[in-house]
């Protein structure tokens, strides 16, 4: 004699609603990912708004972002790129966009990879470097000199 097919019936029903919630519990988690990274964004270009407002700046900015995402990039794509490698071949197909920092590897951005921040000199922070990337763990440091514009990413 075989199960009943209230019992088959109520098993499937378990499946699916543990499915279900899994599913559920996933995209929530990705979109504590995606608010890591868009905080990020804002955050930073609040710091360089600040120092631009300020006369003389100097300051440390602490980089956190979510897990995976090892270095942030600024590039000027438009120039000549003098650091050909992983990170530059992580950040190439941007350059329609017009964007000056990158996320590397894109692949755990949460389809934010890439974001403009403005009042920032791109042409001097990427000077030696082009990109120019910075290790999560180790912060950006924010400068400003007293007669400059625009600010300086260390």
């Amino acid at each position: 004699m075989g199960m009943p097919f209230g019992m088959i019936f109520a098993i499937f029903l378990i499946v699916v609603f543990v499915v279900i919630a899994f599913m559920a519990v996933s995209h929530f988690l990705d979109i504590g990912k995606s608010a890591g990274i868009g905080m990020f964004y804002e955050e930073l270009q609040e710091a360089v708004n600040a120092a631009v407002r300020g006369q003389e700046s100097s300051s440390v900015f602490d980089i956190d972002l979510p897990s995976g995402i090892e270095r942030v990039c600024f590039a000027n794509l438009s120039a000549r790129i003098s650091n050909p490698g992983a990170d530059y071949d992580a950040i190439k197909n941007y350059e329609v966009y017009g964007a000056n920092l990158f996320l590397v590897p894109p692949e755990y951005a949460q389809n934010m990879e890439w974001k403009n921040i403005e009042k920032i000199n791109v042409s001097r922070i990427t000077a030696g470097s082009n990109p120019y990337c910075v290790d999560v763990d180790d912060g950006l440091r924010i400068e400003k000199g007293f007669y400059d514009r625009l600010v300086l990413i260390e």
